[in-house]
């Protein structure tokens, strides 16, 4: 086999490392084919994200939400019988707004108004890449729609002239682009739509999601399960149909999916996909758990340091894999660990979920002791109805693309469960299944390619909070704390510390999360090092604001594919 050259060889990027650019939105429009795969359900989704009617596209982080939108956006664009117009537009950014809910009793209003002007542009965008259009004269310019926008994320409102882009005028902008051009509908395609960090910002998002649904208009959203915070007026089912685009981890449609993201990722490079290693990487895929982005991460470890995984014959090593194979759970845990610093009032439901998974792990790793590898189970069932508490630590966790439901199951005189999947790298690290000393990739894959039986360990409310030692009172919310020494505040209507005496201030999710440390980041500790000793970059609102990335692409060894994964983490970090 060809002598590799890894990362730590050269310092530098590798020649091919953009094509482990994780994300959709930052790939190159040129390459986006060239890298992205057909989802198993894909004709199927997409022909409902391009035709008519309210759509919510739901599934965890990473499981490819954006590469379905930016499918049907540039399968419409690009159709010959231009009879749909296509406008993209990411909310990723959206609690950049958040602030003014803490600031402005008037905040509903600039956030709607936001929402307008971010769909304004997006419009602008598709305008620009179809030839001869007709275009109306009450079209914001580009410039006006940019300023306004920078100026409501600022917080200052004031002087912002955004009385009139209401939406209803959005509405007739956009319905006299259709009847002078000759188009039958607009399908408005919103990707990162629903944060969970401010429900009332959701319940906003959803008002207005409502609102701008007509004849002409088809909204589809990208939401995520468990977390989403839908308005009062809002009903999932008949405000909108909801489309699940989670991929089941199992089966050949499966197998092939990721394999085939492999080999598009690693193409025109020195790795391939033999018989001699199409297992292991099918094994990787497994434990990516139906996440992509998990996936991609894997694939760019061995793309950054070939040498440490393939042997002299072109097989991988087996004992490398079985250790990148549980950095698959890694993203996940990632971004469960995430929410205690994104919602600051419910960490003791995230800190006590750590004790709830594991004895849900416990519990499989029981019920499989003893059983023969193709009776094993990745499942288990909980009796309905869940205790609220659980209900609400489950719901992270499917959020965190940890624990992904499978459906309720009646049990007769037992009751109904309802059983959900646990992520495969957790039990592969748990020793879940295929507890055994001497481990390899074949015996994993006996277990998770045998056929799944509907026998699972059932469980109760109360037995997992009694095998964790929670109770109801292990529960609470916890009010904002002091900005000056860290004391929570007594009761919501504090306006000064019992502590320090400081005056407390109206908290901001956004404004805490942007002020953190770059530390906080899902990057290597050299990269936050590199940045801090060669740039003035030191918090997440650095990155943030550094929009044209030429102070990270200034620092020794960050290009454009590094640049794009650092943007891309502090990004997610806020969002």
């Amino acid at each position: 086999m060809a002598k590799y050259t890894s990362i730590a060889e050269t310092g530098d990027e590798l020649p091919f490392e953009v094509n482990f650019i994780e994300q959709a939105e930052y790939i190159d429009s040129e390459s986006f084919a060239e890298l992205t795969i057909e989802h198993p359900e894909e004709d199927a989704i997409l022909r409902k994200l391009m035709g008519g009617g309210a759509k919510t596209l739901i599934g965890p982080r990473g499981c490819g939400k954006s590469t379905l939108m930016l499918k049907a956006f540039h399968r419409i664009l690009d159709s010959e019988n231009h009879q749909t117009l296509p406008v993209y537009v990411n909310f990723k950014l959206a609690l950049k707004v958040e602030p003014l809910y803490s600031k402005s009793a008037n905040a509903p209003f600039w956030f709607k108004g936001w929402l307008t002007l971010k769909v304004i542009e997006a419009l602008h965008q598709t305008l620009d890449q179809i030839e001869n259009l007709s275009l109306p004269d009450s079209i914001p310019e580009k410039k006006f729609v940019s300023r306004a926008l920078l100026k409501i994320e600022a917080g200052t409102t004031d002087g912002a002239e955004i009385d009139q882009f209401s939406i209803q005028f959005l509405q007739e902008v956009i319905d006299d682009v259709l009847s002078r051009n000759h188009f039958i509908r607009c399908v408005l395609l919103i990707d990162d739509a629903a944060h969970a960090f401010s429900e009332k910002q959701q319940e906003d998002f959803f008002d207005f999601f409502r609102a701008v649904k007509s004849k002409s208009i088809a909204p589809k959203a990208a939401v995520y399960p468990g977390i989403t915070s839908h308005s009062p007026s809002f009903q999932v089912g008949h405000d909108a149909e909801q489309i699940d685009v989670w991929v089941k981890p199992s089966g050949e449609d499966y197998e092939t999916f990721m394999l085939n993201l492999a080999k598009k990722r690693f193409h025109g490079t020195q790795i391939s996909l033999t018989e001699k290693n199409q297992d292991d990487f099918a094994f990787l895929a497994y434990c990516s758990f139906g996440i992509p982005r998990a996936f991609l991460g894997m694939l760019r470890t061995i793309y950054n340091a070939p040498e440490s995984y393939f042997n002299a014959d072109g097989s991988l090593s087996k004992s490398k894999i079985l250790t990148l194979a549980r950095s698959g759970k890694e993203m996940s845990h990632g971004v469960y660990s995430s929410l205690e610093a994104k919602l600051p009032s419910l960490k003791s439901y995230v800190q006590n979920g750590e004790l709830v998974y594991q004895v849900i792990l416990n519990s499989i790793q029981e019920f499989n002791a003893g059983k023969i590898l193709s009776e094993q189970t990745m499942q288990f069932g909980i009796r309905s109805p869940l205790d609220p508490n659980l209900e609400k630590v489950i719901s992270f966790y499917q959020y965190a693309g940890l624990l992904m439901p499978v459906g309720d199951f009646s049990r007769g005189e037992n009751g109904v469960f309802s059983v959900y999947e646990v992520h495969i790298g957790d039990l592969v690290t748990a020793n879940a299944i295929v507890s055994r000393r001497t481990k390899s990739t074949s015996l994993f894959l006996e277990v998770l390619r045998a056929k799944k039986h509907q026998i699972w360990p059932r469980t109760f409310s109360s037995k997992i909070l009694e095998l964790a030692k929670l109770s109801s009172s292990s529960f609470k919310i916890s009010l904002p704390q002091c900005q000056n020494c860290g004391t929570e505040r007594p009761n919501p209507e504090a306006r000064f510390c019992p502590n320090c005496g400081s005056r407390l201030k109206s908290s901001s999710a956004y404004e805490q999360l942007a002020d953190q440390d770059i530390s906080v980041l899902d990057i290597s500790n050299a990269m936050k090092d590199r940045i801090k000793e060669n740039s003035q970059i030191r918090k997440v609102r650095d990155i943030l604001i550094d929009n044209s990335r030429e102070q990270l692409m200034a620092i020794k060894y960050i290009k454009k594919a590094r640049a794009v994964k650092i943007v891309a983490s502090a990004e997610e970090y806020v969002s």
